[in-house]
């Protein structure tokens, strides 16, 4: 259960943000419902996070803005399912010895922000490299489900992104087997899944996202979800996600057959000759089943042969 309390910081943040001039002290802790001790602890919280809030004997004014800023105080009564990182090795780590903590209970899920990542990763043992202003966080959900079904969350987080990126920007995007997210000019979303089990049940599911905002890394075949200035921010698109995110987890947890057919339809692959990656070996990409298996078939065969997620054979590029 979330704790619908909104903090003290994120009240004095409200309304220094909703009145451009100076407010005063007891005005502040009237409306965090704190003493006038308290309202400056969290203007003083504020102000080591990097908020401009200036300060004089008549109270206190908001003169520069950390207006992309996706700290935990900024989502409001959901503060509680955040931790945020100014600067961190890997989002995935953190998520990590969070979820093996006990922090988290079951059936709760938890959302681990950083602005930087000096460790970032990525499939395979590959690095992610977190480009300026990109959105990098760590979902961990500690739903029970079995084993052979747990990439049914990646599947989820596919398919959420990819309607909330479409809606955003108005853009196509893609989904690509196994993790991936595409404009038709290259990657814009990485995801990475990790996972906890204990007998065939998983104990918790993390799910890594990287996303290209306006700022792609100097790879080939990449891109971003907008091109000029983001009209939107890291906090909306997050938000938005987790909404629709909510969504296709709970598809994803009742074994619905209508995650994997989504998943298809967003799928720029399905139908398409390719090669697998590593051997070089040409099929014919046909989609997933409702696990997230990649159905391939050789050219000039009616044999199907799946392909589990997450081994070094999957399908990457188009022939």
């Amino acid at each position: 259960m979330v704790n619908e309390k909104q903090s003290a910081k994120y009240k004095v943040l409200k309304m220094l943000r909703e009145n451009q001039g100076i407010v005063s002290g007891v005005e502040l802790a009237e409306e965090a419902s704190v003493s006038r001790v308290g309202a400056w602890k969290a203007v003083r919280a504020l102000q080591e996070a990097g908020y401009g809030i200036s300060a004089s004997r008549k109270g206190y004014r908001l003169e520069n803005d950390l207006a992309d800023s996706i700290y935990p105080w900024e989502f409001g009564s959901h503060e509680a399912m955040f931790t945020h990182f100014k600067t961190t090795g890997s989002t995935m780590a953190e998520a990590h010895r969070i979820a093996e903590s006990g922090r988290t209970k079951p059936g709760e899920t938890h959302i681990i922000t950083a602005d930087m990542q000096t460790h970032g990763l990525g499939q395979g043992g590959k690095s992610w490299t977190t480009t300026r202003g990109s959105l990098a966080f760590t979902l961990i959900t500690k739903n029970r489900m079995m084993l052979a079904g747990h990439s049914r969350m990646t599947m989820a987080a596919q398919v959420a992104l990819t309607k909330v990126l479409r809606r955003i920007t108005g853009r196509p995007f893609y989904i690509r087997w196994p993790n991936d997210i595409w404009s038709e000019d290259g990657k814009v979303v990485g995801i990475l899944e990790e996972f906890s089990a204990c007998g065939n049940f998983t104990s918790w599911i993390n799910l890594g996202v990287g996303i290209n905002i306006t700022h792609r890394p100097r790879l080939p075949e990449t891109d971003t979800i907008f091109h000029r200035e983001s009209p939107i921010t890291r906090k909306e698109i997050l938000t938005r996600f987790w909404d629709e995110f909510k969504v296709q987890e709970k598809l994803a947890c009742e074994e619905s057959p209508w995650l994997a057919e989504e998943w298809n339809r967003l799928c720029m692959d399905t139908g398409h000759r390719m090669h697998i990656a590593g051997s070089g070996k040409r099929v014919i990409f046909k989609g997933i089943d409702h696990l997230g298996f990649a159905i391939v078939q050789s050219p000039g065969s009616r044999v199907e042969k799946l392909l589990l997620p997450g081994t070094s054979s999957f399908v990457k590029f188009h022939i």
